[in-house]
């Protein structure tokens, strides 16, 4: 595409990201709050949620597949069609445990979709010129908006305006009428640059020797995933018993530091190469999961105070968490250095996000009883020893494989 459609989509699709990131704040960002709230979970109960939850995930890259005639933009609109129809059963309904966790597949399927194309249609948008940068610029909004959205959340349920209680909960319609607009902007972006095709390979998955590293990494981000969205607030939640008001504050923390550091990240990715950006991650990770597990564990055996300094450095580790949770776009950045062909990468997404998903299912299910069996620091301590995949696959990487993300003359 010419400079200027690829100026005027770059736009659109920065457009596209702020409201995704503001229905999925006033929804998703939500949820374990509105389990602890209205149905009164258990830590086992919250982990055996994530199943009917993640499912999506795992056979998102089969739906993909058998919908690939329809072209990502396209298929990418019946995800946000699919997160609406969801949302509102949710909202309108408050319905039975059982019967929420039906609206939560349909929402969650969408979600799910939505992910892969998402991202393979802002590679495509991006091209291949300073591609870490550019990316940083996507992070940043995404976090920017989540500042705006844990203001909303912070002033709506501080006030009373948004609550759980009742039947129908307000804050999760109003977030469906920003998944409206996303596909109102997903509509132009198709006029400007067409509907990119979906290549799935052979088969419904598409498994490639050459992205064996993806795969891992993958895998691992699934581990990762269940600590920083649903442990790490459940130490909040249950132990601390935080409600939304507290979690909105952090995200914003959260989210003004990451205005800052997400593009920086993008940037050093630039400069440093993906594999040294992967060993940052690796050794974050492993940090703040031990941080956690000592302060956790101190918190629900009693023997730290819920009150001041242990419940100040819950705070910033969950913030820190979240934070180093963004710098999964260099997974992304990874594949994108290596893909064999543009057309495979949101297969290879997919394919992915499917293995994410099966450790995610069961790394839900597992830290949950580890929790209520042994503890939560238990949990945390298992995510630390993960952790050190990812410095591991980093030091696999051969250095001349992943190749600076800056075009090169």
């Amino acid at each position: 595409m010419d400079t200027k459609t690829q100026k005027k989509a770059f736009g659109l699709l920065l457009i596209a990201i702020a409201l995704t990131a503001l229905a999925g704040g006033l929804s998703e960002g939500l949820y374990s709050n509105f389990y602890f709230e209205v149905y009164d979970v258990s830590a086992a109960q919250r982990g055996f949620i994530e199943f009917p939850r993640e499912i999506p995930g795992l056979i998102a890259v089969v739906i993909i597949s058998l919908f690939a005639f329809m072209g990502e933009i396209r298929l990418a609109i019946v995800a946000q069609i699919l997160s609406i129809i969801g949302l509102v059963l949710l909202g309108v309904f408050t319905p039975p445990f059982s019967i929420m966790l039906i609206f939560l597949f349909v929402n969650s399927m969408g979600m799910h979709l939505y992910m892969p194309l998402k991202d393979s249609i802002s590679l495509k948008i991006i091209g291949s010129e300073n591609t870490g940068q550019k990316f940083g610029v996507v992070n940043s909004v995404r976090t920017a908006t989540a500042f705006v959205v844990g203001i909303i959340i912070f002033f709506g349920f501080r006030s009373g305006i948004f609550h759980f209680e009742g039947r129908v909960v307000h804050i999760f319609l109003i977030a469906t009428l920003f998944f409206v607009g996303v596909v109102f902007i997903l509509l132009k972006i198709r006029k400007l640059i067409g509907d990119p095709p979906i290549n799935t390979g052979k088969g419904r998955f598409l498994f490639r020797r050459e992205y064996k590293f993806y795969y891992i990494l993958a895998s691992l981000h699934g581990a990762h995933k269940q600590i920083a969205g649903v442990f790490g607030p459940w130490v909040l939640i249950e132990i601390l018993l935080r409600q939304a008001d507290t979690m909105a504050i952090l995200g914003m923390i959260g989210s003004f530091l990451g205005i800052f550091f997400i593009p920086m990240a993008g940037r050093l990715a630039d400069r440093w190469g993906v594999r040294t950006m992967m060993f940052v991650e690796g050794f974050s990770f492993i940090f703040i999961y031990v941080a956690f597990g000592v302060v956790s564990g101190g918190l629900s055996s009693g023997m730290l105070a819920v009150v001041g300094i242990p419940v100040i450095l819950v705070y910033i580790l969950f913030i820190f968490d979240r934070m180093t949770m963004q710098l999964g776009m260099i997974r992304t950045l990874y594949l994108r250095t290596i893909a064999l062909d543009p057309s495979e990468i949101s297969p290879t997404l997919s394919t992915g996000m499917s293995i994410d998903h099966v450790i995610s299912i069961v790394g839900a299910l597992l830290g949950g009883l580890a929790w209520a069996a042994w503890g939560p620091q238990y949990v945390f301590y298992i995510a630390a020893a993960l952790s050190m995949g990812n410095v591991l696959v980093a030091a696999c990487l051969p250095k001349k494989e992943i190749k600076n993300t800056r075009t090169s003359e």
